[in-house]
This record gives C-alpha cells, sequence and structure tokens, in this order.
C-alpha cells in the first residue's frame, strides 16, 4: 500500500489517543489530522474506556504509563470486551526494552512504536493496519 493510499484509508476515521501528557496527545492530534482523521483524546485509560462507551472508534492510539488505567491494562480490557475485541491498537511509548513491547504484543496491541512518532512512522503503521481484515 502506498503513503498516499495508506493515508487516504484513515480519511475520515475516529482514532482514539489516550496519553497523560497533552503535548503527546496534540503531536499526535496533528499528525493524524493532517491524515484526515478525526480524533479524540483521553487522559488515561478509564477516559478512554467511557469515550469508547459513546462513539464509534476505528483506532486506538495509547500511551503505557499513564495514571488510573495504563496502557497495558486498556489494551487487555479491549481485546476482552466482544464490542470491542477486533478494535485496533497502537501503543506508543518511550520504553524500547522487548519486555514492554512483547507483553503489550501478547495482551493484543496491535503495533508498538517508540515516541516521538514521527509522521513517517504513524504511516507506516498506519498501511499495515489497514491492510488487515478486522
Amino acid at each position: 500500500m502506498t503513503a498516499i493510499t495508506a493515508e487516504a484509508s484513515w480519511k475520515g476515521k475516529s482514532i482514539l489517543i489516550v496519553d497523560d501528557y497533552p503535548a503527546v496527545r496534540h503531536a499526535i492530534r496533528d499528525i493524524m489530522t493532517g491524515f484526515g482523521a478525526l480524533t479524540r483524546e483521553a487522559e488515561n485509560g478509564l477516559e478512554a474506556q467511557a469515550i469508547l462507551k459513546d462513539g464509534k472508534c476505528d483506532l486506538v492510539i495509547s500511551d503505557l504509563v499513564m495514571p488510573e488505567m495504563d496502557g497495558f491494562e486498556l489494551t487487555e480490557a479491549l481485546k476482552n470486551s466482544p464490542a470491542h475485541r477486533r478494535l485496533p491498537i497502537v501503543i506508543i511509548s518511550t520504553h524500547d526494552d522487548a519486555k514492554y513491547i512483547f507483553r503489550a504484543l501478547r495482551l493484543g496491541a496491535d503495533d508498538y512504536i517508540i515516541k516521538p512518532p514521527s509522521a513517517d512512522m504513524l504511516r507506516t503503521v498506519l498501511a499495515r493496519i489497514a491492510d488487515h481484515e478486522w
């Protein structure tokens, strides 16, 4: 899939960005809106779950380390929920240790990105996810 096609496949899609740092959420939001996606934001996993109860979402991009409910717990909860089991989840974290990456993937995350995210990295990950049949 080309970069243009990858971006076009996310145009108008709903993306939930979950991170306790507003600057990180805003950076990801700016990239995603540049791809034409619609974004919502949450500060932690509990807030994300509340948002997901109220509306449609096509992708979750979540940090790992957050107060209230972290990204591991959020991923596990969503993948164990019949309503959200097939919802793609991309973890984005400063932790580049294999134990964090493997744990997130074992819990059901569809991809893992090391912070800070770049538009090119997100484009690559979104292309992989768009190619997957959910």
